[in-house]
């Protein structure tokens, strides 16, 4: 297919507008195919030059070597457009430091670079201020100190030109530098005027902040390390072109004691090693990655493996892959440069140590550490072995795991060789904490307690113990054996128990029946209790069937009897668990408000489990009341809890929920912190729904920080699970958030199709009122992108719609009116202001009906330049004095507009 010239020009500029990455460099190279067959020199010349822009941002330099040379030629030979000139020796500076990167390409080759950009400077009249920079790059690139301060020094002493760098980046070369030097102080305190201006730049501020990494960490300044890496990784996470970049943050990772997070980046970024952009940033990403890697596995977590594609690679045998693989590197670099510079920093790199033991890296992790955690109360532990043993047990019966540890830990103490029952009773605690941790380890602790009951001639304890044994059989499929031998115990138990053993035994024996999900059986087990309940006499054995009562029927009668019951023995997590439960309780029969008041209790556990959980159930509680500030607190004290307790999972799932906190509190950075933190350990648990509401939220994030691009790629992969999980009033939603972000990027002809797929989606979802708010901002789109017929086509299917569906309600009537608006607007831009006219006079008095003062106003507005532009002046002076007056004073731009507008039909 051929193009004529304008059609070429045209495609140029889209090209020119899309967002840098692999799309425009295919793109720019399909164009540059049509342009070579069919275009003129100049659009040949000004295609060479955005494909040189384009593989420069979009991670592929090497190939910008051929466009720009091209271009130099055409130049020299008299070809080039002079209004490009200030591109092409721009792009001198791009030149020499990629080929610095590339240690196939001689230095010579390099040095030749400069002095040609030297020289065509001089010529042109340009300040030598960035060819002093790039000499002083080269030099700290093959390790040259002394040439490296001297041509620092010139540049610092040569003014700034139109070559020169912006305001963001030449400060952020000389951050590099200073770094380099060991001049850290020096290097904040250059930035910091730079950090408190305006940074528009494409490089900017993520370069700088990345820069500052060390040099922030070296001062001791920990919080605004941490903000800038958060903040600057943001911006190159995405894009390939930046992956020395991301090896900076996952060497920030690894010096800050964040072992975790570096490996999710590692593994996040491992795939781009398959095509890096440059051979240094190859060698740069595996030497940074193996260090990181390798203090995982100097810290015992050898064991762990990283994703890659498909397949799962071991920590170490990948730290000694990458290892090599930046060796290998780095020696082609030396041999290329005749200095070990480059092994030597790759070597450090490889052995980098933390510099601080671990820096929390978002602000909610800096809250959430600093939150105390509830103390239990002080117990003056007693000196007997027999007491000790007694004291450990009660607190186990009443949730309080960890104190009772250190009661064991203290028996420990006291009597390390305890023989006979002491011994039992201390294989008997040590087999229930290892039943979680080793089935098979705890079942020989547990066989070993009984033997030695047996010996003792404690036949009731021996039963009870045998009975925990059934337990564990009937939790880990071994219930066949697990069951009889837990129907025995209680037999046995019945015999020659007291009545608390009997009630022990009976309550293991329906929780038993439970793990076999035999529920009916259990219920009826529990109901029969009460005469052992009253037997013993013991509070906190009623309190334990109370419990498991109201756990079985989740009535809160039950559950407020097992919180009563647990408050006549006494604070403990039992209790707070039995608060758990009575919220539950609430929550289900509709009460969510006193369901948040009553679970508030349980955040007083001293278990950080049990509180980390009960905190994120009242932050989603708080959600539901719509009290956003609430369940931000909540959800910070329950990720505070969860880390403690070394819950990865639940507090990726607490942090999702803390976003849908920032986003009603309008904090877009914590929203963003937040989700990305939790996203790779929700993809490695595979939870697609709650994935993608996290990458929705994040998408709003990005948004309101500006990162468009990557807020689309995310809206993207949202769309895709809901058309696979046959949700269209999702994919509608999703389609429509990328719609309004095309949009506000300028991408309008993209934003018109991504309406249409919406109001589609909205159509097979039966949800017409957002369909036709699709359809009209369909039109809108297209008119924006200069497609007036396809608007005026688009508006007509949203005519259609309309009429069908009348203004049965408010909803309706607003899009009715913003139909009539928008729909003269785009008929007003065909030049058909008659219809335009007609089309807008009722839409002002819908705008009213609603409330919607200012839109009538701005719609009155409309129709009289439309009275001006049919040349009924004297009819538009009045509408558009009446719209002035009704306009509001905070609406100064539209209002001058309309004085302006009023002053020249007047004039």
């Amino acid at each position: 297919m051929s193009y004529s010239e304008e059609e070429l020009a045209d495609r140029l500029d889209q090209v020119g507008r899309m967002p840098y990455g692999r799309g425009q460099v295919a793109a720019v190279e399909e164009l540059l195919r049509h342009v070579d067959a069919a275009g003129s020199d100049n659009l040949k010349y000004v295609t060479r030059l955005l494909a040189t822009t384009a593989y420069q941002y979009g991670g592929e330099p090497a190939k910008a070597f051929v466009t720009f040379s091209w271009c130099l030629a055409a130049y020299d030979r008299g070809e080039g457009d002079p209004a490009q000139d200030h591109h092409l020796f721009w792009y001198f500076k791009w030149m020499v430091s990629s080929l610095t990167m590339f240690p196939e390409v001689p230095l010579d080759r390099t040095y030749g670079v400069l002095d040609d950009m030297e020289r065509r400077y001089r010529l042109a009249g340009h300040t030598l201020n960035p060819v002093h920079q790039h000499r002083r790059m080269v030099a700290q690139h093959v390790g040259d100190r002394e040439t490296a301060a001297e041509q620092y020094r010139l540049w610092c002493a040569t003014p700034r030109g139109a070559m020169a760098d912006c305001i963001g980046c030449e400060p952020t070369a000389k951050v590099a530098y200073l770094t380099w030097e060991g001049r850290h102080e020096d290097a904040v305190a250059l930035a910091l005027p730079v950090l408190d201006g305006q940074l528009t730049c494409v490089e900017q501020p993520h370069s700088i902040l990345t820069e500052l990494l060390v040099p922030y960490l070296r001062t001791g300044r920990l919080t605004e390390a941490a903000d800038a890496h958060r903040t600057a990784y943001r911006a190159v996470q995405g894009n390939r072109a930046e992956l020395t970049a991301v090896a900076d943050h996952v060497g920030f990772c690894t010096r800050t004691g964040n072992h975790a997070r570096a490996l999710e980046l590692v593994e996040r970024h491992l795939s781009w090693l398959d095509e890096p952009p440059t051979p240094f940033s190859d060698m740069r990403f595996s030497a940074v990655a193996a260090g990181a890697l390798g203090r995982i596995a100097d810290a015992g977590h050898s064991g762990l493996t990283v994703r890659r594609g498909s397949d799962e690679t071991g920590v170490a045998e990948l730290r000694d892959e990458l290892t090599e693989r930046a060796l290998a590197l780095a020696a082609r670099f030396d041999a290329r440069n005749g200095t070990d510079e480059i092994s030597r920093n790759v070597a450090d790199d490889l052995a980098a140590e933390p510099l601080v033991d671990h820096l929390p890296l978002s602000g909610t992790a800096r809250k959430a550490a600093a939150r105390p955690a509830p103390e239990p109360p002080r117990v003056e532990l007693p000196d007997s072995p027999s007491e000790l043993a007694d004291l450990a047990d009660a607190q186990w019966s009443k949730a309080d795991i960890d104190e009772a540890l250190a009661t064991w830990r203290r028996f420990d103490e006291v009597c390390p060789e305890p023989e006979g029952t002491l011994l039992a009773r201390r294989l008997n605690a040590l087999g229930v904490v290892q039943a979680n941790q080793d089935p098979a380890v705890a079942e020989q602790t547990l066989l070993r307690a009984a033997e030695l009951c047996a010996e003792a001639g404690d036949e009731p304890r021996r039963q009870a113990t045998l009975g925990r044994l059934a337990m564990l059989y009937c939790l880990t499929d071994r219930g066949d054996e697990g069951f009889p031998l837990l129907v025995e115990t209680c037999e046995a138990i019945d015999r020659v128990g007291d009545a608390d053993r009997r009630l022990a035994a009976q309550l293991r024996l329906a929780s038993g029946l439970q793990a076999l999900h035999r529920h009916e059986e259990a219920d009826a087990v529990l109901a029969g209790l009460d005469p052992l309940v009253a037997e013993s006499g013991k509070p906190d054995m009623a309190a334990q069937v109370a419990f498991e009562r109201a756990q079985r029927s989740g009535s809160i009668e039950d559950a407020e009897r097992a919180v009563e019951l647990w408050r006549v023995v006494g604070p403990c997590n039992a209790l707070c668990r039995a608060v758990v439960v009575a919220a539950n309780a609430h929550a289900r029969a509709g009460d969510v408000a006193r369901a948040y008041e009553v679970i508030g209790e349980a955040v007083t556990a001293t278990d950080p489990q049990l509180r980390g959980r009960a905190a994120h159930q009242r932050g989603r509680m708080a959600l539901d009341l719509d009290r956003a500030n609430d369940a931000y607190e909540a959800l910070v004290d329950a990720i505070a809890a969860l880390t403690s307790a070394e819950e990865r999972v639940g507090v990726a799932y607490a942090q999702v929920d803390l976003a849908a906190a920032c986003l009603g509190l309008d904090r877009p950075d914590e929203l963003a912190d937040a989700v990305e933190d939790a996203l790779p350990v929700l993809l490695r648990v595979g939870d697609a729904d709650e994935i993608a509401r996290g990458r929705f939220l994040l998408a709003k994030a990005y948004r309101a920080l500006g990162r468009g691009v990557q807020a689309l790629e995310l809206l993207d992969l949202v769309a895709d699970h809901c058309r696979e999980g046959g949700n269209p009033a999702g994919t509608g939603q999703m389609l429509s958030a990328s719609a309004e972000i095309l949009d506000s990027l300028d991408r309008d002809a993209e934003a018109a199709q991504r309406f249409a797929e919406a109001a589609a989606a909205y159509h097979e979802a039966e949800l017409p009122v957002e369909e036709l708010s699709c359809r009209r901002r369909c039109a809108t789109s297209w008119l924006w992108g200069g497609e007036h017929e396809l608007a005026v086509e688009a508006l007509g299917t949203a005519d259609v719609l309309a009429a069908e569906l009348g203004e049965t309600e408010p909803a309706l009537v607003w899009e009715h009116a913003m139909l009539g608006y928008d729909g003269a607007r785009v008929l007003a831009n065909t030049e058909r202001f008659g219809e335009a006219l007609i089309r807008v006079a009722p839409v002002a008095e819908r705008f009213r009906r609603l409330q919607a003062y200012t839109e009538a106003a701005m719609t009155e507005a409309l129709r009289g330049r439309l009275l001006v532009d049919l040349d009924r002046l004297a009819e538009a002076e009045q509408v558009l004095t009446d719209a002035l007056a009704a306009l509001p004073e905070e609406l100064q731009g539209p209002r001058q507009q309309l004085a302006a507008l009023l002053e020249r039909i007047k004039g």
